[in-house]
């Protein structure tokens, strides 16, 4: 008895449904895989190989022809296994994913091919599962949702009948004489289900535990991340990033109207000095370290520059560019990280190097969100290059000086040096042509550039021009980030993608007008302000769709996760004291209409009276989170509720405004408001700055002078 049983566990014809399960895993199998191909993790003729086993299986297995792979061939195969792993990631895709999914996918069709225990079909479809995952681990377009619907919908047929197999393997005779056994769930209750299974994935994705940072944030070519920046750039090339779609920025104007040219899009990333070799490399990171905390400004006006009024208040979201350094735009005053940052990382030194550069300790792996003051012109930076500023030093090149003078019809760069670079600027876009096709460099690609090609990117004419002003005595720096960029389909936003990245130049034009920027590249090749068609609008919504996607989904970690835990703790407070204090204003309202014949009608002024002052806490609320006093220490908060309330009364206060305007606003009003916002001034500068902790005697003194000065600055007379 026990030898029968034997035979028969280990007879594939035995096994009760083996055909129709063999379909089913097989159909799984294929489509399983088909992101891969699409996402560059797998090679199209990999693909197709695995596709034509799988399918020629699947055709085998639909005409009841069953094959079964003999115990030989499957040893042989085990012993393939090693060798193939690793002359793939020798010689072959030379990538551990790839090689990886080579032997899944090589597995998965032997064991298609060799089921011979009720065992293997759930090995197949474990194969089947962990193919899945790996389309989804690996894709990172927000389209794999719709994917992964759609094999939601053909994969809860499968395994409903699955079960049925399961449930009627004693009586497979059941399932070809009932017609009712064969049944499934109609479509609605299939819809129903996998709804429900999606609701209840939402909570289950926010509350799952994950590492403090989410693991990986994109992927080009089934490789490692890339994006086209780097902290050294190679004037003879020209990454992908220039003829990418993505979207890299999003930047949202907050204060400020919309016009046709915005300033602020010039978003300056990295100014370089040092060249050597053909090529800039990474700035040497001397400079001013900054330890900014949350909610504190982080100023970008150079010391000595000149800066117009803020006209302008951004919020710069900005998706992972493989590098430390933040963009901003050239007429920034001062940027302002989000608070998500801060709750990630603590307090955050930045350093502000001596070109300008704005450089994180980490290099962010999702993306940061940061709100930025600006003008309406460029910041004037009169910050001369000191005695050892590698843009003031010239390689000794005679033919580039010699180009120089003649394209500059013999301008004298000593006595006029901003001439000297506009004539310079103006030969360069007028009289070479732009081309994203370059040839293999040679010795002295610049010299080529010139002499030879007279062609180049925009990294080609920004080089050349640095240098050809170096060798005629003006010092000068090369400058990478964006230029331009897409007006949203709702107005008030604008998106930078990968096709707006650029180069300029920054030069030294003398005390008098401090470091001008320069762009030598022709205006076929310099990015712009694009207002799109209609149809292009519906491809901008999808654009943000897939922005909100990689922030939301891909890049959901810890820190989003105690931010969310945070709002939710905040707002079940907010409403716990709202229903206290609802209920004791009934309950003295009740009490007071209590015998009083006039109670309704004060019952009715009195819920009125709560409902107006329920309305101004929303808007003091509002207003509070514009300014951030929610967790800042006593005297910063003291401060920003200065700058609030003097901002009510007419000031042009923004959170970003230094201790001197807010000054300059209170004095408006009299000399006692002078003096008791110096007060203020004062006791939070030795707060932030000097590291002092206030008593609760300074405390209450803080909160005294804030009544004090709203008092001093109602209208009418004054002091």
């Amino acid at each position: 008895m026990k030898a029968a049983k034997t035979a028969k566990a280990s007879d594939p014809a035995l096994l009760p449904f083996r055909r129709e399960r063999l379909v089913a895993v097989a159909s799984l199998s294929l489509a399983a895989a088909v992101p891969l191909v699409f996402t560059d993790t797998l090679e199209p003729a990999i693909f197709l190989a695995y596709a034509a086993a799988v399918g020629a299986l699947l055709l085998a297995f639909r005409r009841g022809r069953l094959p079964c792979l003999p115990n030989w061939a499957l040893n042989l195969a085990g012993v393939l296994y090693v060798a193939l792993f690793w002359v793939d990631l020798r010689f072959g895709s030379r990538s551990l994913l790839k090689t990886a999914l080579h032997i899944l996918l090589f597995t998965a069709v032997l064991k298609l091919a060799s089921v011979r225990r009720e065992r293997d079909f759930a090995v197949s479809l474990v194969l089947a599962t962990f193919l899945l995952v790996a389309s989804m681990a690996t894709s990172f377009h927000s389209s794999i949702l719709l994917y992964l619907a759609a094999f939601a919908a053909l994969a809860w047929p499968v395994m409903a009948r699955w079960a049925l197999w399961r449930d009627l393997a004693a009586a497979p005779d059941e399932w070809y004489r009932d017609e009712r056994a064969r049944r499934i769930p109609s479509r609605r209750s299939v819809a129903l289900s996998l709804g429900a299974a999606f609701l209840l994935a939402v909570p289950f994705f926010v509350v799952l535990p994950r590492l403090k940072t989410s693991f990986t944030p994109g992927r080009g070519d089934g490789g490692e991340v890339w994006t086209g920046f780097s902290e050294s750039v190679d004037s003879s090339l020209y990454g992908r990033l220039k003829q990418s779609d993505k979207v890299f920025v999003r930047v949202a104007v907050e204060e400020g109207s919309v016009t046709e040219r915005p300033p602020f899009l010039r978003l300056r990333l990295v100014a370089f000095s040092h060249y050597e070799s053909g090529a800039w490399r990474k700035p040497a990171g001397t400079g001013r370290i900054l330890g900014v905390r949350e909610g504190m400004p982080v100023p970008l006006s150079p010391p000595g520059s000149r800066a117009a009024p803020p006209a302008y208040r951004l919020a710069v979201e900005l998706a992972p560019l493989s590098s430390r350094f933040l963009p901003y735009p050239t007429t920034a005053r001062s940027l302002t990280l989000s608070s998500e940052l801060f709750r990630r990382v603590g307090s955050a030194p930045v350093l502000r190097d001596t070109l300008g550069n704005l450089r994180l300790p980490f290099e962010p792996d999702r993306q940061v969100r940061y709100e930025v003051d600006s003008s309406a012109v460029p910041i004037v930076d009169t910050t001369p290059p000191g005695p050892d500023d590698e843009s003031a030093q010239a390689a000794g090149s005679a033919r580039l000086a010699a180009f120089g003078r003649e394209a500059t019809g013999g301008a004298d760069p000593t006595a006029d040096p901003f001439l000297f670079a506009r004539r310079l600027e103006a030969y360069l876009s007028t009289r070479f042509l732009y081309t994203l096709v370059l040839p293999r460099p040679g010795p002295n690609p610049v010299e080529e550039f010139l002499f030879d090609r007279r062609a180049g990117n925009c990294e080609s004419f920004a080089t050349a021009m640095a240098l050809v002003l170096r060798e005629s005595g003006v010092p000068a720096r090369l400058v990478t980030g964006f230029a331009g960029g897409e007006l949203g389909p709702f107005g008030s936003y604008f998106l930078v993608r990968g096709r707006d990245a650029h180069a300029w130049v920054e030069a030294w034009c003398g005390p008098a007008l401090g470091w001008v920027t320069f762009d030598p590249t022709p205006p076929d090749g310099r990015p712009g302000i694009d207002r799109v068609s209609l149809s292009r609008r519906l491809g901008q919504l999808l654009d943000n769709l897939e922005f909100l996607y990689g922030r939301y989904v891909l890049s959901f970690g810890q820190s989003d996760q105690v931010t969310l835990a945070t709002l939710v703790r905040d707002a079940a407070v907010a409403v716990s004291r709202a229903a206290e204090r609802l209920q004791a204003a009934l309950r003295a309202t009740v009490k007071q209409a209590a015998g009083s014949a006039r109670g309704l009608a004060l019952a009715v002024s009195l819920l009125l009276g709560l409902a107006a002052a329920v309305l101004a806490a929303v808007r003091l609320s509002r207003a509070a989170r514009e300014f951030g006093t929610r967790g800042l220490p006593a005297a910063a908060a003291a401060y920003r509720r200065l700058q609030r309330h003097l901002r009510k009364r007419g000031a042009l206060l923004t959170p970003a405004s230094v201790p001197s305007e807010t000054l300059a606003a209170a004095a408006g009003y009299g000399p006692r408001a002078a003096g008791l916002a110096r007060r203020l001034v004062h006791a939070y500068l030795a707060e932030s700055f000097g590291g002092r902790e206030l008593s609760e005697e300074e405390r209450r003194r803080l909160r005294a002078d804030l009544r004090e000065l709203r008092e001093a600055t109602r209208p009418g007379p004054r002091d």
